[in-house]
């Protein structure tokens, strides 16, 4: 696969803790969540406790379990909200590229998708909004469970995503 190139500036900071390299994790580091969502080890319970929280507050939050994509686009080869492959990394930014909004998605191999310490959710109403019941509750309790929406993410901001969060 071919990445483009952008005169977008990356406001990410890799962690370099996980002893592997960015979208390239052995099974072994990472929990499956969902078929969509595989974490790092670490931060399992804690996004398992999250979603049960909501849940049980009638926020139905889940990892993403589409690519929430225009009708007519064809999506990535697989769905993969939390823990990223290099693979889809590429995707994603050759995608966001192409419709001219690089600042949505980490130049390949930088993403904490491809450490699997960011999440992309839904709730009951499908891909989260800033108004939405899941993004709502998030703003509210994400924190107590380690999670936090980067700055650079947030409403208002040039890559905002209501979806992404991350874990400390």
């Amino acid at each position: 696969m071919t990445v483009l190139l952008s005169g977008c500036v990356d406001l990410w900071t890799p962690p370099m803790d996980t002893g592997f390299e960015n979208g390239q994790a052995p099974a072994g580091a990472l929990t499956v969540i969902t078929n969509e969502c595989l974490v790092i080890n670490r931060i399992a319970q804690p996004l398992r406790e999250l979603l049960d929280a909501a849940n049980a507050e009638g926020v139905g939050l889940a990892p993403e379990r589409s690519s929430f994509l225009p009708p007519g686009v064809t999506g990535p080869p697989k769905i993969e909200s939390c823990y990223r492959s290099y693979d889809g990394q590429v995707w994603w930014r050759n995608y966001y590229c192409s419709i001219g909004e690089c600042q949505k998605a980490a130049t390949p191999g930088s993403s904490k998708h491809g450490f699997g310490r960011a999440v992309d959710f839904q709730d009951q109403r499908g891909e989260l909004t800033f108004e939405s019941p899941g993004y709502l509750w998030l703003a509210a309790n994400a924190g107590t469970y380690g999670f936090y929406q980067p700055a650079n993410q947030q409403q208002g901001a040039p890559g905002e995503e209501a979806w992404h969060w991350e874990h400390e």
